[in-house]
């Protein structure tokens, strides 16, 4: 059943990229997406079509659990920062005036001009990564400061750890959106802000799971108001550790329509 569902999917792609290639007059690609990177390596005999399918597979289910996790974090963030939220309904307003979610469905080129909300997710992930530690096994022997960790052997990176170490960030516990402005990104780099793991081991999945989270963000924003009964400072929330980081009690969050009715 659920393989099925992959092979629709794939065989989807396949007749985009040949109506495009029949299509004289189609504008050449500027970008290569996930899938076509898959259908380079099986036309050169590195990825069999099951591989491509399982490929497809690991991506849709890793992130499904991973934008759940952030969309629920995020929801709780506007609910409980009300200006934050604010300001990403003033950028959908700049975006799409006062169409409604129906009249003015989001679109792949809309998604480029959320650049607050894209910070709002950024760093929502930065305090709550929905993957708060990964292992990996070390290749080869590795020196950190003054201890060497032999070939073979398995270590954890707490994520959240890094994200939250003063040492790297300022304020680490005050949640400031604008952390990620382009004239302060030069300010950390990626070796202590990885949210979805970095190198070649990274999720396959980044690129989805962001561009999901931005769509139904944007729609549900548009659309409702998010509010709590009382704000919660964030280091006072307590988070249960497992493959999925999630909040020990459950959010609380009042959803109303937007009274305006931008829907």
């Amino acid at each position: 059943m659920i393989y099925s569902l992959t092979d629709e999917i794939i065989q989807q792609c396949e007749d985009e990229i040949n109506n495009l290639n029949t299509t004289r007059n189609e504008e050449k690609r500027t970008h290569k997406t996930f899938f076509d990177i898959q259908m380079d390596a099986c036309s050169k005999e590195n990825f069999t079509r099951k591989e491509i399918s399982d490929n497809v597979l690991t991506m849709l289910l890793s992130s499904s659990d991973t934008i759940i996790a952030t969309m629920n974090y995020v929801l709780f963030i506007l609910a409980n920062f009300p200006k934050i939220q604010e300001k990403i309904y003033e950028e959908m307003l700049e975006i799409y005036g006062t169409e409604t979610v129906k009249s003015a469905p989001i679109k792949y080129h809309d998604l480029q001009n959320m650049h607050y909300l894209d910070r709002v997710i950024k760093e929502t992930l930065r305090m709550f990564p929905t993957i708060p530690i990964i292992g990996r096994q070390v290749m080869e022997d590795l020196k950190i400061g003054e201890v060497m960790i032999p070939k073979g052997a398995d270590i954890f990176i707490p994520i959240i750890k890094m994200h939250r170490d003063e040492k790297y960030w300022s304020n680490p516990l005050v949640f400031d959106p604008d952390r990620f402005l382009p004239e302060r990104i030069k300010d950390f780099q990626a070796s202590y802000y990885f949210p979805f793991s970095v190198g070649p081991r990274n999720c396959i999945g980044i690129k989805y799971a962001m561009r999901c989270v931005k769509v139904m963000l944007a729609t549900l924003i548009r659309t409702y108001e998010f509010k709590v009964n009382k704000s919660i400072e964030l280091d006072k929330i307590k988070l249960t550790f497992d493959i999925v980081l999630t909040p020990a009690e459950p959010f609380k969050v009042k959803i109303e329509k937007r009274s305006n009715k931008i829907v």
